[in-house]
């Protein structure tokens, strides 16, 4: 009798023991880290959110700030360097999900054009811009000051024209002014950095060029560059520049796609950024990093929607 009851208290008490450990194993399956609780809590998927990255300066630096902010968030960000062109044709396919260098309605026309119906202008995320040509100051107070005036002066500018990767909504436009306006001129395809690093040795021995710019831009800060009038309107009026997604990103990342319809900066911080990445030698992650370091209200601003 003593025996039978000495058994049953030992395997009373290895039951109890086995209950305890499958509740205390149990507890710890449930438990998560912060970071997945508030991936679970936002729905975060995690599939790579694929932004579109053409090779400019301007929009370099401000894919890296919006990287860094949902990263936080605790999503997950790919770049991707491509041609304008190819950014919005794997937009429109769906291999991409967000560009943030819309140029709208002039500059990136024919791509918006032929990719819309799969598109989505989500929000203006610089409302005021300028594209066109331009020339040392001290060309423009020699009388150069049209793109009319380009013709009657070939020689002091070798016949070409100074532009960026082909392919760019501003290369195009270029070719149109070199037809509209009878230009005899080559326009040379190069890189942003390289056209820049043209204009400056040029400038450094006053000599005659004539490039492609835009604005929001670094070189108005750095050099002393004018605008040439276009009376032809070839450039148009002043782009905005949009955030452009595939248009199902909302139910995919509703909260993301609610983000961007927020994020906004003005054409003066984005030339900032220029500065400190290409005229500085800044990184992109350390410009971005530092900017939202230094501008918690505005990243607050756009980032309330994670808490809703």
């Amino acid at each position: 009798m003593e025996t039978n009851l000495s058994s049953n208290k030992i395997r009373n008490s290895l039951l109890a023991v086995f209950i305890a450990m499958v509740l205390v194993f149990s507890g710890c399956a449930q438990q998560t880290t912060p970071s997945e609780e508030n991936n679970t809590n936002q729905g975060v998927s995690s599939e790579p959110i694929e932004f579109g990255l053409p090779p400019w300066p301007g929009v370099t630096v401000k894919t890296e700030v919006v990287k860094q902010i949902l990263e936080e968030e605790g999503y997950s960000v790919n770049k991707n360097e491509l041609d304008a062109g190819i950014v919005y044709s794997q937009l429109s396919s769906g291999e991409l999900d967000v560009l943030l260098a819309g140029w709208l309605p002039t500059t990136h026309e024919e791509y918006w054009g032929e990719h819309s119906q799969n598109l989505e202008k989500v929000n203006v995320n610089v409302e005021t811009t300028w594209l066109g040509l331009a020339v040392p100051d001290y060309v423009y107070e020699s009388g150069i000051t049209s793109i009319e005036d380009l013709n009657a002066n070939q020689e002091q500018f070798n016949s070409e024209i100074v532009g960026i990767e082909p392919g760019a909504g501003v290369m195009q436009s270029t070719e149109e002014a070199i037809d509209t306006y009878g230009l005899n001129y080559t326009l040379v395809d190069s890189s942003t950095p390289a056209m820049i690093a043209e204009a400056d040795a040029a400038m450094q021995e006053n000599q005659s060029i004539v490039f492609t710019i835009w604005e929001p831009h670094s070189a108005f800060a750095k050099f002393d560059i004018r605008k040439l009038e276009d009376p032809q309107s070839i450039y148009g009026g002043g782009d905005s520049v949009y955030t452009i997604a595939r248009n199902d990103l909302g139910e995919e990342y509703p909260q993301v796609k609610a983000f961007l319809e927020k994020f906004n900066v003005s054409s003066d911080v984005q030339s900032k950024w220029i500065l400190e990445y290409s005229d500085k030698g800044n990184s992109p992650e350390e410009v971005a990093s530092q900017w939202i370091e230094n501008n918690p209200d505005d990243v607050h601003r756009w980032t309330q929607v994670f808490e809703e």
